[in-house]
């Protein structure tokens, strides 16, 4: 009887997080059924649950995955896993393999700021080489409450103060609504 009603829980939590997840893309993202996608993929948590609810949500898309090789062999083995993922469903993948250690000397930028100005310049070479329509990244609520206070710490002006935008150009956060414990718990369930 217990295992019967955490099993109609896991369910009732999994349906909840697709129904609020379906809600949010009708209403802020409506034109985004149809259309061409491409979704970041880390291969962490918050993008592989991205890719878990486009994929239950109907979505055609393919995946990407910028492998910044800071970790050595455990980089180049996230990005065979997520080869692998992409395969088992069916998806394109695209992977490129960055080096933003020099970019970050070159520029001088921190080695963050490097990778995050590298994925984004190869996002929009994908949009415009291959005609995708969007861009899905796997920002949620707290990585926005996280760029505020670094933003207010800096004594940033009122746009720094917004945090996190929805939307960039072609590229969607539709993970925004949710928290990490949100994110967390569709995850192990």
């Amino acid at each position: 009887q217990a295992y019967s009603y955490l099993l109609t829980l896991t369910k009732s939590l999994i349906l909840y997080m697709l129904q609020k997840f379906k809600k949010h893309l009708s209403k802020s993202f409506p034109s985004l059924k149809g259309q061409k996608i491409l979704l970041g993929l880390s291969g962490g948590v918050d993008s592989c649950v991205l890719l878990d609810l486009c994929l239950k949500s109907g979505f055609q898309l393919a995946v990407a995955h910028c492998n910044f090789q800071l970790r050595g062999k455990d980089s180049d083995a996230d990005a065979e896993w997520i080869k692998n993922l992409a395969k088992t469903k069916n998806l394109k993948c695209y992977i490129e393999n960055f080096h933003p250690k020099s970019y970050a000397r070159t520029k001088k930028v921190s080695i963050q700021m490097a990778a995050r100005d590298l994925r984004y310049e190869w996002f929009d070479q994908l949009l415009n080489e291959l005609s995708f329509d969007f861009i899905l990244v796997a920002h949620h609520s707290n990585d926005a409450i996280e760029t505020f206070m670094i933003n207010a710490m800096r004594g940033t002006g009122l746009k720094g103060l917004l945090g996190i935008p929805e939307r960039r150009g072609k590229i969607l956060r539709p993970m925004l609504p949710f928290s990490r414990v949100d994110i967390m718990q569709y995850a192990l369930k």
